[in-house]
């Protein structure tokens, strides 16, 4: 049933029967192994110049699971067990979190994830070993070793245990429809099960196992001089027997684990269990899954998905072939069409953007066909080809660039980048662009259909190589300058300045939700918590953060500025936002961030409501300063100014008023006002105001009468602004 058979020359390519000793396909191991090396240095290199994590909250999730696991703590994310199941890929990078410090320990993730992206070019080559000439394997290497997805390795994320994984796994399925011996299955089936285990999206790959064994019978019925009849069919079902028994026994054996623990089937799927639970509009969805095909062949150039439409035609139509290159066209059409059917209908519901990112996997598939496709002579049959020329190059015209290129597809959808970049000139327009797109896929089409052979052998895979390239700048430069745009958020000079103070075994809760910008502040959080080992436990006092992430709730007492936690234990340091003082000793400071050894009960000495962290607020905004029972009587400079606005001057009544804290409903309110000043801010102009405060605890309400927009002027900042103020308290003079 799966016995190990003779195997006859005729059955394969005959490049897989070249000498391979010989001095020329020696030369051109040794040449890719010199590229490989080369890319290792250029990738790390480059991958040291993503200075911190920015796909949040992602990043941040398996940053911290890696770090538990490594600790022994199992896969915990603040102490909780992981919404996710993607687990394989924070295992695998674990044992950089046992350095010391972050810094280090970060630059070896970087190292492991350029070791596993680049490895993909070994599996490719040994692949296209099997199918062709050693110089167009080494061709398809090379392709690979240009994507831009490569910059994935600066980034703490599943793609760069996923895309070797699913290599070797679909390369596992084509060497086991070749000769499906027991081991083989076994490896396919296990290869699908650590692949899963990276992402959850690799389940995708059973029905992809199973479709190309489909595809793969119905190429062997057409091939010429090759078996016939339902009896080969049958007899090659057989073979695969252990695969079914054992997919047979994994399915039944989760079900009734389920049944058992009492919980629904979608249970495995974790946090991605939804997919299952929704309805999906199927003219959406469609709409959607062709996006998603356009956008996977510009990302490669076009001409890759033509070589290999062109292949399953000639396939389908019979002729001779090998029964390695029948495999790899069932495995490689399989797996591209189900997989961007997975993520398109994907998209169409939750991600409502293109995800090249659960896409780029199926690329060096594409670029092996470009490569078999070249050493089969280029074969052009004239409606065959028409079609494959046509086909994605006029996907491109579906592609709305117009609601695609946003700041979104930066972590997503590496393909727009370039396209994005030129959108975001202003003598450039969205509709120049697409024009540009779509020439540039016609041009990609013809040459791919009516180009001489003997120059489309070099400029095609010359043309697709340099597409790569540039368009790997492009993504490279983008990811690079969005990293250090995060960095420089915080205004840390040293991410690791908690650490630094207090020491990786010190614990310093941080305080989230007390400002009036929870996107921003969240981004804070979470690059402090990554950066710093000595952060503990997220305390909320707001809206909880806008992802799926374990907080302990806290409460605010606004009369009295008490924190009250669930936790019994004593809190020697905390961290708090820059709208909020604690009671206590100020150990170090960020602009967005303060650290504190505490006074016990935790509680806030001053609190700044409706100000942004630069300073700029919309109409009103409080600051209220709690008595802390050595402070009496003194004296408030409020500096309010629209010095660094030159835009239209829109003149803003300013109203500073100051009095008593008192109980209003149970809600903090001034009392009777005890000092008061006004003046008129313009564009350009500033002014302190100076009031004497009441012995505190007091409150302090600010008032602009107008507000503008920067957006007004073509700024990207959106927000309505009436004044920047700057408060400084100290004792009557």
């Amino acid at each position: 049933m799966a016995t190990e058979t003779p195997v006859e020359k005729g059955e394969f390519s005959a490049s897989r029967f070249e000498e391979v000793t010989g001095s020329s396909s020696r030369a051109i191991s040794l040449a890719l192994a010199g590229i490989v090396a080369l890319a290792l240095v250029v990738r790390l290199i480059l991958a040291e110049r993503i200075v911190t994590p920015w796909i949040m909250i992602d990043e941040l999730l398996y940053s911290e699971l890696a770090k538990n696991f490594a600790d022994g703590g199992g896969f915990l994310v603040r102490d909780a067990p992981s919404p996710i199941n993607n687990l394989a890929y924070p295992a695998v990078v674990s044992p950089a979190w046992l350095a010391q410090p972050i810094d280090t320990a970060y630059r070896l993730v970087h190292a492991i994830n350029v070791v596993l992206m680049v490895a993909v070019a070994v599996p490719v080559f040994f692949w296209g070993r099997r199918l062709m000439a050693p110089t167009y394997a080494a061709l398809a290497s090379v392709l690979v070793l240009l994507m831009p997805s490569l910059t994935y390795s600066g980034m703490v994320m599943t793609e760069n245990a996923f895309f070797l994984s699913f290599i070797l796994t679909v390369f596992a399925m084509a060497v086991t429809l070749e000769r499906p011996t027991v081991l083989r299955q076994a490896l396919v089936i296990v290869a699908i099960g650590v692949t899963s285990l990276v992402r959850v999206q690799a389940l995708v790959l059973v029905p992809v196992y199973v479709v190309a064994l489909a595809l793969k019978l119905v190429l062997d019925l057409r091939s010429e001089g090759g078996p016939r009849g339902t009896r080969y069919v049958i007899s090659e079902l057989r073979r695969y027997i252990p695969t079914a028994a054992a997919f047979l026994v994994l399915g039944v054996g989760y079900v009734a684990v389920k049944a058992l623990q009492g919980l629904p089937l979608e249970d495995g799927l974790a946090a991605y269990a939804g997919v299952l639970k929704v309805e999906y509009d199927l003219s959406n969805a469609f709409d959607w899954v062709l996006d998603h095909f356009a956008e996977l062949a510009f990302s490669v150039a076009v001409i890759p998905v033509s070589a290999l439409i062109v292949l399953v035609g000639l396939r389908l139509r019979g002729g001779t072939s090998s029964v390695a290159e029948r495999a790899f066209v069932a495995v490689a059409t399989s797996a591209f069409v189900l997989t961007v059917l997975q993520v398109g209908v994907y998209a169409s519901r939750f991600a409502l953007r293109i995800e090249e990112r659960n896409l780029f996997c199926l690329a060096p598939l594409l670029f092996l066909g470009l490569a078999l496709w070249l050493d089969r002579g280029l074969p052009r049959p004239l409606v065959l080809t028409a079609a494959a020329a046509v086909v994605p190059a006029a996907a491109l015209l579906t592609l709305p660039l117009g609601q695609l290129l946003n700041v979104g597809i930066l972590s997503d959808t590496f393909g727009l980048i370039p396209l994005y970049r030129l959108d975001a000139r202003p003598d450039v327009s969205v509709d120049t662009v697409k024009l540009l797109m779509v020439v540039g896929g016609a041009a990609a089409a013809l040459a791919f259909a009516v180009l001489p052979a003997r120059l489309a052998r070099v400029l095609l895979p010359s043309g697709v190589a340099l597409f790569l390239a540039l368009s790997a700048v492009a993504v490279f430069d983008s990811v690079k300058d969005h990293s250090r745009a995060t960095k420089l958020q915080t205004g840390a000079t040293d991410p690791s300045w908690i650490d630094a103070e207090i020491g990786t075994g010190g614990e310093a809760p941080l305080l989230y939700g007390a400002t009036n910008d929870p996107v921003s502040e969240s981004q804070i959080v979470w690059q402090t918590e990554f950066w710093n080992r000595s952060v503990g436990t997220i305390y909320r006092l707001g809206p909880p953060e806008p992802t799926p992430v374990v907080e302990e709730p806290a409460t605010y007492d606004g009369l009295t500025g008490r924190i009250a936690t669930e936790s019994a234990e004593p809190i020697d340091y905390a961290v708090a936002p820059y709208s909020m003082q604690l009671a206590g000793t100020r150990l170090a400071e960020t602009p967005r961030l303060a650290l504190y050894r505490v006074e016990q009960p935790l509680r806030a000495s001053s609190y700044l409501e409706g100000v942004y962290a630069d300073g700029w607020m919309v109409n009103d905004a409080t600051f209220t300063r709690y008595a802390t029972g050595r402070e009496g009587p003194g004296e408030l400079r409020v500096r309010v100014s629209r010095e660094s606005w030159d835009g239209p001057s829109i003149p803003g009544r300013v109203t500073v008023r100051v009095g008593p804290l008192v109980s209003q409903n149970g809600q903090p309110a001034m009392g009777p006002v005890s000092a008061s000043r006004t003046w008129t801010v313009r564009s350009g102009t500033g002014r302190t105001l100076t009031l004497p405060t009441p012995k505190p605890p007091y409150r302090v309400e600010i008032h602009t009468g107008s507000t503008f927009s920067p957006a007004d002027t073509g700024s990207p900042d959106t927000r309505r602004l009436g004044a920047h103020v700057d408060l400084q308290v100290g004792p009557s003079p």
